[in-house]
């Protein structure tokens, strides 16, 4: 997947949340890796994807007492924020 489409399919699984308010989606896509910013129901929520052989690492940026999260696929973002 090149980073237009992993910048679109962020977009489109964020966008499409039905019980929580995203705005200001920011999804950044450099050599490193994903960074995401949006404002979460009012609160400033970011987060650095790597990827790696098992998926992605996913970085609460904001929250330094939260340690990095494994997923498998993008779409797993919904469910480590806590977003329906």
């Amino acid at each position: 997947m090149d980073s237009n489409e992993t910048e679109e399919t962020i977009r489109t699984l964020f966008n499409a949340c039905e019980s929580d308010k995203v705005e200001s989606l920011l999804v950044q896509c450099a050599d490193w890796g994903i960074n995401i910013r949006m404002f979460l129901n009012g609160q400033l929520l970011e987060l650095d994807l790597m990827k790696n052989y098992e998926g992605y690492e996913v970085t609460f940026v904001e929250d330094r007492d939260k340690g990095p999260v494994q997923i498998d696929e993008l779409s797993d973002l919904l469910g480590v924020t806590g977003m329906s």
